[in-house]
């Protein structure tokens, strides 16, 4: 394995989304001159579907929507008026895949067409299938506005394509409870979970099986080969942070050093905080969200006792342990459960 190169300009977005962003902007009465004024954003660009924005750009305009609607919620309402189109060839190929199964199959193969921010990843856990949302680079406090538009335009999409289905499974979401969900809660018809290991969709794994309102063959082959062409034009920066998160995960009786994660990766510890630096996060803030993440999973989904919790997280004691979710979360773990 070489030592993993990587510039804050490898990391991009579709510019077609700004068009989106910039209708819902507008509709609050934001012209899109306030909106792009000041930023290297050349106007309509987003007509163009090969014209990409770095992760720095879209971190600035999507601040300045977030503080110009004074809207935290904007997520939700942003996925609810997408269409398969806004996800360009992608969302066609999805759209006319035989099964939701080959639908999420295609989104996770070519989602670096519409973004290299976050990576998609599926599995099947139980009797759920689970669609998770990797970040690439360290969202922050814009996590909230990139997962739950991605997760509410997957939902409403869902529908489309699978209509008169009875809506189950859950959300989860890696960030702590957001203030404004509280006024959304009675409007989401799953169950929400927050301060979660990892950002997920669950839902029902015979779903998959489900053939879609639009399967065409002839278009999804189409729309697919042009999805192919387009990730040949888009540089795949290295998944740096989800390799960390799994060499942490695989380690038996505790987490391993920043040492020995180094180690795995082939390069110094230096080299690998420095690159954790450059991708906004650190060792020990990966740590502790894995941490919180799992703690919160087991508190709330498994009968195991404090203790037991405690020593898989690999705290000498319950005490320790308490500390350290009380700081992360301003509660005791039994309060929490």
């Amino acid at each position: 394995m070489t030592i993993l190169k990587m510039s804050a300009e490898d990391y991009t977005i579709s510019a077609e989304y700004l068009a989106l962003m910039l209708e819902f902007l507008e509709k609050r009465g934001v012209s899109e001159e306030r909106a792009l004024a000041g930023l290297p954003i050349e106007t309509g660009c987003w007509r163009d579907p090969k014209a990409r924005l770095t992760a720095a750009v879209f971190d600035r305009f999507a601040r300045r929507a977030l503080a110009l609607t004074e809207e935290p919620w904007m997520g939700w309402e942003l996925g609810a008026s997408m269409t398969l189109s806004s996800h360009g060839f992608l969302g066609y190929a999805a759209m006319s895949s035989d099964t939701l199964g080959d639908a999420i199959e295609l989104a996770v193969k070519f989602f670096r067409t519409r973004s290299t921010i976050i990576q998609l990843e599926s599995f099947t856990e139980g009797d759920w299938a689970v669609l998770q949302v990797n970040e690439m680079l360290a969202l922050g406090d814009l996590a909230p506005l990139v997962v739950e538009s991605l997760f509410s335009s997957f939902h409403f999409m869902a529908m489309q394509l699978i209509p008169d289905v009875e809506i189950l499974g859950e959300l989860r979401f890696s960030y702590p409870e957001p203030a404004y969900f509280s006024r959304l809660r009675g409007l989401i018809p799953v169950p929400v979970f927050f301060d979660c290991a990892n950002s997920q969709m669950r839902f029902p794994l015979e779903r998959l099986q489900r053939r879609l309102r639009f399967a065409d063959p002839r278009l999804a082959q189409m729309a697919a080969a042009q999805c192919e062409q387009e990730m040949e034009q888009i540089k795949a920066p290295p998944a740096l942070l989800g390799q960390v998160r799994r060499i942490m995960l695989a380690g038996s009786g505790g987490f391993p050093g920043v040492e020995d994660v180094a180690s795995e990766l082939h390069m110094s510890s230096r080299t690998l905080k420095r690159k954790l630096q450059q991708l906004g996060t650190s060792y020990q803030t990966l740590l502790d969200d894995l941490r919180k993440g799992l703690a919160v999973e087991y508190l709330t989904q498994s009968p195991r006792s404090v203790d037991e919790i405690a020593l898989a997280l690999g705290y000498s004691d319950a005490s320790n342990f308490a500390r350290a979710f009380r700081r992360w979360t301003g509660r005791s773990p039994s309060d929490y459960r």
